[in-house]
């Protein structure tokens, strides 16, 4: 008997030991408020995809056109591997990338690019296809907090104001989640939900032991009941878990469905609405290319109680009525369209505005088109060729509303945000302002020697971020930060 019990102690030590091992959360609810450390008014760039998470910016004034050398370059910093943006808010943009063997997020002062605190963990992912280590999803802020989630599928929750690591999951181990074809790429969304706050993540676990023998064959991996899972953003405790389904690259959203708001999720097999208290699924929809080599990774888009899903490998566009007793296909795209006839986004989510949407249609970088398509018909009503894999936030000025473009080889265009033909406003590369006054240009420049001290250079894959007047840009190894505001 005695020898039973000290074994049955010494599994229930073990047990308890693994589980603290998972998630290294903190019991405090408070953390030290990060004051506000912005000097222009504007808006927060927080959450993905900005404030109301549909790539449209606040910014009423932005300067239109642009001065022939194109927007004032604040200041710019090397970066190392990764292709997400940064989030900017309080003053603050925090940068994550990696260097060396190392995962790092950064925290700078937003309108100079002063460090204010840098942090580290161990960095092991290897990327399948051959593409860099650093991170694919953008850092987000929330209140005092934020949140990050690397390639190798940490869930992480530091303070704004110094970087401490408040608590972290490792979703890989804890949830037997299967290597997606690139990583991790999706960013957390936080909601609001019988009154917490909640993060709800992709993460996509499956049965321990369902790795298959070739990494690639991720149609052999079954999901368990991981596919979505929401966290106590205080705590990092998990609250609910839903779905079967595996991973995809398409952050999740908040939307409406019956009057309620809801998180749309889309994921690797299926578009979920999901119930944010409780996590249960309201209702599902498959929407994805019928072939292995193929990733969901644009985001929906939500306008109302109507959703757009787009992808570029298979059947293009759908858009989805979100009824109180079920899902209505409104209409989708023709089989085997091509990217200038149908809106088939990659991995920038298009953007609404007045009936329309803009965004970047196409799956390889020489048939990218920018294109113009209405909600309602799906019909392309301008397509343009030569940017590339592009990416566009939406801004305001005295003469309307305009898209800046950010071109997958560095190009910036400023678009007028109107369905009647492709109007060019304003083209610039930002180059160095070392090199731009004749200066020799600052060395290294992150050991890219570019031609003329250009400062972006292929690919530049993030999408940007507006936030206070300043745009965001983001290329191989560069962050750069403009002015987008009239004379203050």
């Amino acid at each position: 008997m005695r020898k039973l019990f000290f074994v049955q102690q010494t599994l229930f030590w073990i047990l308890l030991f693994c589980f603290a091992a998972t998630s290294a959360a903190v019991t405090s609810a408070e953390v030290a408020s990060a004051p506000d450390i912005s000097s222009q008014p504007g808006e927060d760039w927080g959450p993905f995809l900005g404030p109301e998470g549909n790539g449209r910016s606040g910014l009423t004034d932005a300067v239109v056109p642009w001065p022939s050398a194109g927007p004032p370059v604040v200041w710019h910093c090397a970066l190392g591997q990764g292709y997400c943006a940064p989030a900017v808010a309080r003053g603050r943009a925090v940068v994550f990338d990696r260097t060396g063997e190392t995962m790092r997020l950064r925290c700078l002062e937003a309108e100079t690019g002063r460090q204010i605190w840098e942090r580290f963990y161990p960095a092991d992912y290897t990327d399948t296809f051959g593409y860099d280590g650093g991170p694919r999803a953008s850092p987000v802020i929330v209140e005092d907090r934020v949140l990050t989630f690397g390639p190798e599928g940490r869930l992480e929750c530091r303070a704004l104001l110094d970087g401490a690591s408040l608590w972290h999951v490792d979703s890989s181990s804890v949830y037997h989640v299967v290597k997606n074809f690139f990583g991790v790429g999706a960013a957390p969304l936080v909601v609001s939900a019988g009154g917490q706050r909640l993060v709800v993540v992709q993460i996509g676990g499956s049965r321990p032991g369902s790795t298959p023998s070739a990494p690639d064959r991720l149609d052999r991996v079954q999901g368990l009941d991981s596919g979505l899972v929401a966290f106590d953003l205080k705590t990092g405790r998990e609250c609910w878990r839903s779905s079967d389904q595996l991973a995809s690259y398409s952050a999740p959203m908040v939307g409406s469905s019956g009057g309620k708001d809801c998180v749309l999720a889309w994921l690797r097999e299926k578009f979920l609405v999901i119930d944010p208290a409780s996590g249960a699924v309201l209702h599902a929809f498959r929407w994805r290319a019928d072939e292995l080599f193929s990733v969901v990774a644009a985001s929906p888009v939500s306008v109302g109680e109507e959703v757009l899903l787009s992808e570029t490998y298979g059947p293009g566009s759908v858009l989805l009525d979100l009824k109180k007793g079920g899902l209505e296909v409104l209409r989708k795209d023709p089989d085997n369209s091509r990217p200038r006839s149908a809106l088939k986004a990659h991995w920038a989510t298009p953007i609404f505005y007045k009936g329309h949407l803009y965004g970047s249609s196409g799956r390889n970088s020489g048939d990218a088109q920018l294109v113009c398509a209405d909600w309602k018909t799906g019909t392309i009503l301008w397509s343009e060729p030569g940017l590339g894999r592009s990416s566009a936030v939406l801004v305001g000025s005295s003469r309307g509303a305009h898209l800046i473009v950010l071109g997958e080889f560095g190009d910036l265009v400023l678009v007028k945000a109107v369905p009647e033909g492709f109007l060019t406003v304003s083209r610039s590369r930002p180059v160095d302002p070392a090199a731009a006054q004749g200066n020799a240009v600052q060395k290294p420049l992150d050991n890219l020697q570019r031609a003329n001290g250009e400062l972006l250079a292929a690919p530049c894959w993030a999408a940007p971020v507006v936030a206070h007047g300043y745009l965001y840009v983001r290329g191989e190894g560069r962050l750069v930060c403009l002015d987008l505001k009239e004379k203050r």
